[in-house]
Protein backbone atom coordinates (compact mmCIF):
# COMPACT_ATOMS: atom_id res chain seq x y z
CA UNK A 1 0.00 0.00 0.00
CA UNK A 2 2.54 2.23 1.46
CA UNK A 3 4.72 1.74 -2.27
CA UNK A 4 1.65 2.35 -4.56
CA UNK A 5 1.20 5.77 -2.19
CA UNK A 6 4.26 6.75 -2.60
CA UNK A 7 4.33 5.90 -6.72
CA UNK A 8 1.25 8.38 -7.11
CA UNK A 9 2.92 10.75 -5.12
CA UNK A 10 5.70 10.63 -7.56
CA UNK A 11 3.38 10.90 -10.11
CA UNK A 12 1.65 13.59 -9.47
CA UNK A 13 4.76 15.36 -8.94
CA UNK A 14 6.58 14.22 -12.39
CA UNK A 15 3.12 15.37 -14.56
CA UNK A 16 2.80 18.82 -12.24
CA UNK A 17 6.53 19.75 -13.96
CA UNK A 18 5.22 17.77 -17.28
CA UNK A 19 2.60 21.01 -16.96
CA UNK A 20 5.19 23.59 -16.59
CA UNK A 21 7.56 22.17 -19.21
CA UNK A 22 4.91 22.32 -21.20
CA UNK A 23 4.13 26.08 -20.78
CA UNK A 24 7.66 27.02 -20.10
CA UNK A 25 7.91 25.30 -23.97
CA UNK A 26 5.31 27.95 -25.39
CA UNK A 27 6.67 30.90 -24.06
CA UNK A 28 7.97 33.61 -27.17
CA UNK A 29 9.10 36.68 -27.49
CA UNK A 30 6.45 39.06 -28.39
CA UNK A 31 7.65 40.80 -32.00
CA UNK A 32 4.40 42.86 -32.29
CA UNK A 33 3.66 46.45 -32.69
CA UNK A 34 3.73 47.37 -28.91
CA UNK A 35 1.03 49.76 -27.04
CA UNK A 36 1.69 52.61 -25.13
CA UNK A 37 -1.11 52.93 -22.37
CA UNK A 38 -0.72 55.17 -19.34
CA UNK A 39 1.42 53.28 -16.47
CA UNK A 40 0.86 54.60 -12.63
CA UNK A 41 4.24 52.47 -11.00
CA UNK A 42 3.73 51.77 -8.05
CA UNK A 43 6.74 50.92 -5.20
CA UNK A 44 5.50 49.86 -1.66
CA UNK A 45 8.37 50.92 1.03
CA UNK A 46 9.11 50.28 4.40
CA UNK A 47 12.46 50.85 6.56
CA UNK A 48 14.78 50.58 2.52
CA UNK A 49 17.16 53.06 3.07
CA UNK A 50 19.66 50.83 2.00
CA UNK A 51 18.16 50.73 -1.36
CA UNK A 52 15.71 53.64 -2.05
CA UNK A 53 17.91 55.75 -3.44
CA UNK A 54 19.03 53.68 -5.85
CA UNK A 55 15.95 52.04 -7.18
CA UNK A 56 14.55 55.24 -7.49
CA UNK A 57 17.35 56.35 -9.43
CA UNK A 58 16.70 53.38 -12.01
CA UNK A 59 13.32 53.89 -11.85
CA UNK A 60 13.66 58.39 -12.74
CA UNK A 61 16.17 56.94 -16.13
CA UNK A 62 13.15 54.96 -17.74
CA UNK A 63 12.56 56.00 -21.54
CA UNK A 64 8.79 55.21 -22.18
CA UNK A 65 7.18 57.10 -24.23
CA UNK A 66 3.75 57.07 -23.35
CA UNK A 67 2.18 58.70 -20.34
CA UNK A 68 3.49 57.39 -16.39
CA UNK A 69 4.06 58.39 -13.14
CA UNK A 70 5.45 56.75 -10.07
CA UNK A 71 3.75 56.63 -6.21
CA UNK A 72 6.09 55.24 -3.92
CA UNK A 73 4.48 54.20 -0.85
CA UNK A 74 6.34 54.97 2.67
CA UNK A 75 4.63 52.79 5.22
CA UNK A 76 5.45 54.03 8.17
CA UNK A 77 9.13 53.53 8.26
CA UNK A 78 11.24 54.51 11.06
CA UNK A 79 14.25 54.89 9.23
CA UNK A 80 15.04 57.42 6.84
CA UNK A 81 13.06 56.10 4.36
CA UNK A 82 10.39 59.06 4.12
CA UNK A 83 13.09 61.41 3.68
CA UNK A 84 14.83 60.28 0.54
CA UNK A 85 11.64 59.91 -1.47
CA UNK A 86 10.63 63.53 0.04
CA UNK A 87 14.31 65.06 -1.48
CA UNK A 88 13.84 62.31 -4.81
CA UNK A 89 10.12 63.61 -5.11
CA UNK A 90 10.54 67.09 -5.26
CA UNK A 91 13.21 67.42 -7.98
CA UNK A 92 11.14 64.55 -10.20
CA UNK A 93 8.09 65.54 -10.86
CA UNK A 94 6.82 62.45 -11.83
CA UNK A 95 6.94 60.96 -8.07
CA UNK A 96 4.52 61.70 -5.75
CA UNK A 97 4.74 60.21 -1.69
CA UNK A 98 2.51 58.47 -0.52
CA UNK A 99 3.16 58.86 3.57
CA UNK A 100 0.77 56.53 5.57
CA UNK A 101 0.48 57.79 9.22
CA UNK A 102 2.19 55.71 12.13
CA UNK A 103 -0.81 55.16 14.29
CA UNK A 104 -2.09 52.21 11.49
CA UNK A 105 -3.31 49.06 13.11
CA UNK A 106 -1.11 46.62 12.57
CA UNK A 107 -2.45 43.98 9.97
CA UNK A 108 -1.21 40.46 8.67
CA UNK A 109 -0.16 42.25 5.24
CA UNK A 110 0.33 45.94 5.55
CA UNK A 111 2.47 45.42 1.91
CA UNK A 112 -1.32 45.16 0.71
CA UNK A 113 -2.45 47.72 2.64
CA UNK A 114 0.14 50.22 1.23
CA UNK A 115 -0.73 49.01 -2.20
CA UNK A 116 -3.94 49.66 -2.49
CA UNK A 117 -3.96 52.97 -1.14
CA UNK A 118 -1.43 53.84 -4.12
CA UNK A 119 -3.94 52.28 -6.00
CA UNK A 120 -6.38 54.19 -4.90
CA UNK A 121 -4.57 57.35 -6.11
CA UNK A 122 -3.19 56.38 -9.07
CA UNK A 123 -4.39 58.46 -12.10
CA UNK A 124 -3.29 55.90 -14.99
CA UNK A 125 -4.90 52.86 -16.88
CA UNK A 126 -2.07 50.57 -16.10
CA UNK A 127 -0.72 49.49 -12.50
CA UNK A 128 2.81 48.55 -12.86
CA UNK A 129 4.24 46.97 -9.11
CA UNK A 130 7.84 46.63 -7.97
CA UNK A 131 9.93 45.80 -4.72
CA UNK A 132 11.82 48.20 -3.44
CA UNK A 133 14.99 46.66 -3.35
CA UNK A 134 14.44 45.64 -7.30
CA UNK A 135 16.43 47.74 -10.23
CA UNK A 136 14.94 47.72 -13.77
CA UNK A 137 16.22 47.76 -16.68
CA UNK A 138 15.96 51.33 -18.47
CA UNK A 139 12.94 50.11 -20.52
CA UNK A 140 11.09 48.23 -18.28
CA UNK A 141 8.35 50.52 -18.41
CA UNK A 142 8.40 50.19 -22.66
CA UNK A 143 8.49 46.30 -21.95
CA UNK A 144 6.11 46.11 -19.61
CA UNK A 145 3.22 48.20 -20.69
CA UNK A 146 4.12 47.81 -24.35
CA UNK A 147 2.26 43.61 -23.87
CA UNK A 148 -1.23 45.30 -23.15
CA UNK A 149 -2.29 44.31 -26.73
CA UNK A 150 -4.83 42.53 -28.27
CA UNK A 151 -7.24 42.75 -24.92
CA UNK A 152 -4.37 41.38 -22.35
CA UNK A 153 -4.97 43.09 -19.07
CA UNK A 154 -2.75 41.03 -16.70
CA UNK A 155 1.37 41.11 -17.89
CA UNK A 156 3.64 39.26 -15.69
CA UNK A 157 7.70 40.09 -16.43
CA UNK A 158 10.30 38.05 -15.39
CA UNK A 159 12.93 38.63 -12.18
CA UNK A 160 16.43 37.26 -11.39
CA UNK A 161 18.50 37.25 -8.11
CA UNK A 162 21.64 39.31 -8.47
CA UNK A 163 24.36 38.45 -5.42
CA UNK A 164 27.76 36.94 -4.56
CA UNK A 165 28.75 33.55 -4.96
CA UNK A 166 27.87 32.18 -1.22
CA UNK A 167 25.63 29.52 -0.63
CA UNK A 168 22.60 31.67 0.28
CA UNK A 169 22.69 33.50 -2.74
CA UNK A 170 23.55 30.74 -5.27
CA UNK A 171 20.46 29.25 -3.36
CA UNK A 172 18.47 32.20 -4.55
CA UNK A 173 19.38 32.34 -7.66
CA UNK A 174 18.60 29.10 -8.91
CA UNK A 175 15.36 28.85 -6.73
CA UNK A 176 14.49 32.45 -8.41
CA UNK A 177 14.68 30.75 -11.73
CA UNK A 178 12.61 28.41 -11.02
CA UNK A 179 9.72 30.13 -9.80
CA UNK A 180 9.93 32.60 -12.58
CA UNK A 181 9.61 29.26 -14.96
CA UNK A 182 6.57 28.50 -12.96
CA UNK A 183 5.16 31.85 -13.77
CA UNK A 184 6.01 31.59 -17.53
CA UNK A 185 4.55 28.37 -17.96
CA UNK A 186 1.03 29.27 -16.06
CA UNK A 187 0.86 32.66 -17.54
CA UNK A 188 1.75 31.05 -21.13
CA UNK A 189 -0.85 28.55 -20.79
CA UNK A 190 -3.92 30.90 -19.76
CA UNK A 191 -3.55 29.50 -16.55
CA UNK A 192 -1.21 31.40 -13.54
CA UNK A 193 -0.17 29.46 -10.76
CA UNK A 194 2.39 31.73 -9.22
CA UNK A 195 2.68 35.36 -9.99
CA UNK A 196 5.12 37.87 -8.59
CA UNK A 197 4.74 41.36 -7.27
CA UNK A 198 8.36 42.38 -7.89
CA UNK A 199 7.13 42.98 -11.88
CA UNK A 200 3.47 42.84 -12.27
CA UNK A 201 1.12 45.01 -14.20
CA UNK A 202 -2.14 45.08 -14.59
CA UNK A 203 -5.23 47.14 -15.28
CA UNK A 204 -6.54 49.36 -12.81
CA UNK A 205 -10.33 48.68 -13.53
CA UNK A 206 -9.76 44.98 -13.20
CA UNK A 207 -8.31 45.32 -9.63
CA UNK A 208 -11.18 47.67 -8.30
CA UNK A 209 -13.79 45.19 -10.12
CA UNK A 210 -12.44 42.58 -8.47
CA UNK A 211 -12.94 44.40 -5.26
CA UNK A 212 -8.98 45.30 -4.51
CA UNK A 213 -7.66 43.12 -2.44
CA UNK A 214 -10.61 42.72 -0.77
CA UNK A 215 -10.59 39.16 1.84
CA UNK A 216 -6.84 39.10 1.02
CA UNK A 217 -5.75 42.35 3.16
CA UNK A 218 -6.06 39.68 6.34
CA UNK A 219 -3.33 37.15 4.43
CA UNK A 220 0.03 37.50 5.30
CA UNK A 221 0.94 37.33 1.51
CA UNK A 222 -0.87 37.29 -1.65
CA UNK A 223 -0.59 40.32 -3.62
CA UNK A 224 0.40 38.46 -6.46
CA UNK A 225 -1.03 35.12 -7.02
CA UNK A 226 -4.05 35.05 -5.05
CA UNK A 227 -4.72 38.85 -6.44
CA UNK A 228 -4.01 37.37 -9.84
CA UNK A 229 -6.04 34.09 -9.11
CA UNK A 230 -9.74 36.21 -8.38
CA UNK A 231 -8.95 38.35 -11.13
CA UNK A 232 -8.97 35.04 -13.32
CA UNK A 233 -12.34 34.62 -12.48
CA UNK A 234 -13.47 37.73 -14.51
CA UNK A 235 -14.85 35.99 -17.43
CA UNK A 236 -12.40 37.77 -20.79
CA UNK A 237 -9.23 38.02 -18.68
CA UNK A 238 -6.74 37.55 -20.78
CA UNK A 239 -3.23 37.19 -19.55
CA UNK A 240 0.67 37.09 -21.35
CA UNK A 241 4.30 36.45 -19.76
CA UNK A 242 6.77 38.99 -20.51
CA UNK A 243 10.24 37.34 -22.06
CA UNK A 244 11.38 40.79 -23.37
CA UNK A 245 14.74 40.86 -21.86
CA UNK A 246 13.72 44.91 -20.96
CA UNK A 247 11.37 43.18 -18.80
CA UNK A 248 13.67 41.39 -16.49
CA UNK A 249 13.95 42.94 -13.69
CA UNK A 250 16.91 42.29 -10.22
CA UNK A 251 15.83 41.82 -6.77
CA UNK A 252 18.47 42.06 -4.38
CA UNK A 253 19.02 38.55 -2.44
CA UNK A 254 18.66 38.15 1.24
CA UNK A 255 22.12 37.35 2.86
CA UNK A 256 21.84 34.97 5.58
CA UNK A 257 20.14 31.38 5.94
CA UNK A 258 17.99 32.44 8.63
CA UNK A 259 16.67 35.84 6.67
CA UNK A 260 15.97 33.04 4.08
CA UNK A 261 14.33 30.63 6.11
CA UNK A 262 12.12 33.91 7.42
CA UNK A 263 11.57 34.69 3.96
CA UNK A 264 10.55 31.43 2.44
CA UNK A 265 8.35 30.90 5.50
CA UNK A 266 6.41 33.87 5.31
CA UNK A 267 5.72 32.71 1.47
CA UNK A 268 4.12 29.38 2.53
CA UNK A 269 2.00 31.30 5.41
CA UNK A 270 -0.86 31.70 3.04
CA UNK A 271 -0.66 27.82 1.77
CA UNK A 272 -3.75 26.51 3.36
CA UNK A 273 -6.15 30.11 2.47
CA UNK A 274 -6.48 30.21 -1.31
CA UNK A 275 -10.06 29.72 -2.32
CA UNK A 276 -9.60 26.87 -4.45
CA UNK A 277 -9.39 23.51 -2.33
CA UNK A 278 -8.49 21.94 -5.32
CA UNK A 279 -5.42 24.15 -5.47
CA UNK A 280 -4.70 23.50 -1.32
CA UNK A 281 -4.91 19.68 -1.91
CA UNK A 282 -2.52 19.77 -5.03
CA UNK A 283 0.23 21.94 -2.38
CA UNK A 284 -0.80 19.56 0.27
CA UNK A 285 0.14 16.42 -1.60
CA UNK A 286 3.39 17.99 -2.80
CA UNK A 287 4.25 19.24 0.46
CA UNK A 288 3.59 15.05 1.51
CA UNK A 289 6.10 14.15 -1.18
CA UNK A 290 8.87 16.46 -0.04
CA UNK A 291 8.35 15.01 3.94
CA UNK A 292 8.59 11.76 2.68
CA UNK A 293 11.78 12.70 0.97
CA UNK A 294 13.31 13.99 3.85
CA UNK A 295 12.46 11.38 6.48
CA UNK A 296 13.21 8.28 3.90
CA UNK A 297 16.92 8.18 4.19
CA UNK A 298 16.59 8.49 8.07
CA UNK A 299 13.79 5.50 8.12
CA UNK A 300 16.51 3.59 5.86
CA UNK A 301 19.56 4.16 8.22
CA UNK A 302 17.94 3.70 11.52
CA UNK A 303 14.93 1.42 10.78
CA UNK A 304 16.19 -0.86 8.14
CA UNK A 305 13.68 0.34 5.58
CA UNK A 306 14.24 -0.51 1.94
CA UNK A 307 16.65 1.95 0.60
CA UNK A 308 14.16 1.19 -3.00
CA UNK A 309 11.41 3.79 -1.21
CA UNK A 310 14.03 6.41 -0.61
CA UNK A 311 15.99 6.40 -3.82
CA UNK A 312 12.95 5.63 -6.60
CA UNK A 313 11.13 8.78 -4.45
CA UNK A 314 14.46 11.09 -4.90
CA UNK A 315 15.75 9.96 -7.87
CA UNK A 316 12.58 11.00 -9.85
CA UNK A 317 12.77 14.49 -8.32
CA UNK A 318 16.51 15.35 -9.47
CA UNK A 319 15.63 14.21 -13.11
CA UNK A 320 12.30 16.20 -13.39
CA UNK A 321 13.84 19.18 -11.79
CA UNK A 322 17.19 18.95 -13.84
CA UNK A 323 15.27 19.06 -17.02
CA UNK A 324 12.51 21.74 -15.81
CA UNK A 325 15.22 23.96 -14.57
CA UNK A 326 17.32 23.04 -17.52
CA UNK A 327 14.51 24.32 -20.07
CA UNK A 328 14.07 27.45 -17.54
CA UNK A 329 18.11 28.05 -17.68
CA UNK A 330 18.09 28.58 -21.54
CA UNK A 331 14.72 30.21 -22.34
CA UNK A 332 15.58 33.11 -19.63
CA UNK A 333 19.33 33.15 -20.64
CA UNK A 334 20.70 32.27 -17.07
CA UNK A 335 22.46 28.61 -18.01
CA UNK A 336 25.20 29.36 -15.01
CA UNK A 337 22.30 29.10 -12.42
CA UNK A 338 22.46 25.56 -12.93
CA UNK A 339 26.23 25.11 -11.50
CA UNK A 340 24.92 25.75 -8.02
CA UNK A 341 21.69 22.50 -9.40
CA UNK A 342 22.89 19.52 -6.97
CA UNK A 343 23.31 21.35 -3.80
CA UNK A 344 20.34 23.72 -4.45
CA UNK A 345 18.24 20.19 -4.50
CA UNK A 346 19.63 18.90 -1.34
CA UNK A 347 19.25 21.90 0.55
CA UNK A 348 15.98 22.84 -1.00
CA UNK A 349 14.27 19.71 0.90
CA UNK A 350 14.70 20.41 3.92
CA UNK A 351 13.96 24.00 3.72
CA UNK A 352 10.23 23.81 1.87
CA UNK A 353 9.78 21.10 4.91
CA UNK A 354 10.95 23.31 7.81
CA UNK A 355 8.98 26.66 6.13
CA UNK A 356 5.58 25.64 5.78
CA UNK A 357 5.00 24.61 8.90
CA UNK A 358 6.41 27.85 10.20
CA UNK A 359 4.90 30.11 7.61
CA UNK A 360 1.49 28.45 8.50
CA UNK A 361 2.17 28.83 12.25
CA UNK A 362 3.36 32.23 11.96
CA UNK A 363 7.07 32.13 12.88
CA UNK A 364 8.23 34.33 10.72
CA UNK A 365 7.98 38.49 10.56
CA UNK A 366 7.69 41.27 8.75
CA UNK A 367 10.31 44.08 8.39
Amino acid sequence: MGGIILACLTALYALLFLFFIVGLLKTHRYKGPKATPSVSVVIPMRNEEEFAERTLEAVAAQDYIGEWEVICVDDRSTDRTREILEKFAATHPRFRVLSLPQDLPQIASPKKRALESAFKIAKNEVLLTMDADCIPRKSWITAMAGRFVDGICIVQGPKQNNGSRSMPHLYQKLETLGYTAMEAAGFSLGRPIVASAACLAYKKDLFFKVGGFGDLINLSSGDDDMLIHKMMKIPGTKVCYNLDKDAVIETAPVHTWKQLFNQRARWSSNGTNYESKSYILLLTLIYTYYIWMFVSPWCAIFLDFPWQWCVFSILPKIVVDFVFLSIASWKLKSKRRMLAFLPVELIQIPMIVFCVPAGISGMFRWK
